[in-house]
């Protein structure tokens, strides 16, 4: 017999790889591309899962109610679907069959990318052209530039004929050594020595002694502190208040003199002895308020001043019912003209 021969197979004719010129005349096989997949297709794959799960969730949905309404027919069906499942899962391929496919693949995969770089040819490198040269140049020769013209000298003073020369400037007068003294010395009056007068000393009487004067004629202002409040107490005691008392001092807790209406109700007086010029504002009064009421119990809070109010002060005792007694009410208090703090008002009469 005679062998036949096959023919020796030809080889695949390789697709060319485009390239591209470079600077050496060489050229350089151009890299492919990888295609990228784009946001419009992964966004359409998203919709269409989603879809897809919404139709399978309505289609259980609707089974499950229909199953509901039939269950004889819901078991026969099920009973019917086990075999079905079952031919399924023996037809669909078991993933170790899929993870060996999957490895065969990579491996291939693997085996072309190193024959590719085996079988390709060298890519030239550009080397940089190399830098001209620059002849040094010789340094220039002095007489190589014409000489210009020379610059003139200030040596002489400059007269062009038309400007007057201006004359040298004298030399100043020496500054005297001796003080300046005037012609006439002003004549001063000598000012005249004011006389003060001597403050008056503050009077100080005891509790005794008041009950014994008459408080109509008794001049608050001249009082001092301590006085002043036996004063006030003693009004007290001459209007109706037999108990009144001074409870004035360290710890008082703004509280002077403590006393009983003749109606029944108790009186509480702090008293303020401050010059004209100085008046009770609204922190005086809101220190007697967050006393009088809570700590010494008092039904009618009174304030008792030589001075004046100020506006704050009276819309916060209005506000807060403490009767303010200025320094006229008082002296109309004392003289009988005006009524006491626990009458119907202080008013003038």
């Amino acid at each position: 017999m005679i062998d036949e021969v096959a023919p020796a197979r030809e080889p695949l004719a390789e697709e060319p790889i485009p390239a591209r010129v470079v600077r050496g005349g060489a050229r350089r096989p151009r890299r492919m591309r990888r295609a990228r997949p784009t946001v419009r297709s992964g966004s359409l794959a998203v919709v269409l899962a989603a879809a897809i799960l919404t139709g399978l969730a309505l289609a259980f949905q609707g089974f499950a109610r229909w199953a509901g309404e039939h269950p004889g027919w819901a078991v026969l069906l099920g009973l019917a679907a086990v075999p079905v499942l079952y031919a399924l899962l023996r037809g669909m391929p078991h993933a170790r069959d899929l993870r060996r496919a999957a490895r065969a693949g990579m491996a291939e995969a693997e085996a072309d990318a190193l024959a590719a770089t085996r079988t390709a040819p060298p890519v030239p490198v550009d080397e940089p052209a190399d830098p001209p040269t620059r002849t040094p140049q010789p340094p220039p020769l002095a007489d190589a530039f014409p000489p210009g013209p020379e610059e003139p000298t200030l040596a002489a003073p400059f007269h062009d004929g038309r400007t007057t020369p201006l004359p040298e400037p004298e030399a100043p007068a020496p500054y005297a050594t001796e003080p300046y003294a005037p012609d006439w010395e002003p004549q001063l009056e000598p000012e005249p020595e004011l006389e003060l007068e001597p403050e008056a000393e503050a009077v100080a009487l005891t509790a005794a002694e008041l009950d014994g004067v008459d408080l109509a004629t008794l001049d608050f202002a001249a009082l001092d502190p301590d006085t002043f409040e036996e004063a006030v107490a003693a009004l007290c005691r001459r209007d109706g208040c037999a108990d009144a008392e001074t409870v004035g001092g360290a710890g008082d807790l703004g509280a002077d003199v403590l006393a009983t209406a003749p109606d029944g109700r108790r009186v509480v007086i702090q008293c303020k002895r401050y010059g004209p010029e100085n008046k009770v504002g609204s922190q005086d009064l809101q220190r007697f308020g967050g006393t009088c009421w809570s700590v010494h119990g008092a039904q009618l809070a009174v304030l008792v001043t030589t001075s004046e109010f100020t506006a704050p002060a009276e819309e916060y005792a209005d506000s807060c019912g403490i009767r303010c007694i200025n320094g006229t009410e008082l002296t109309a208090w004392a003289e009988g003209t005006g009524p006491a703090p626990w009458g119907p008002g202080a008013t003038l009469g």
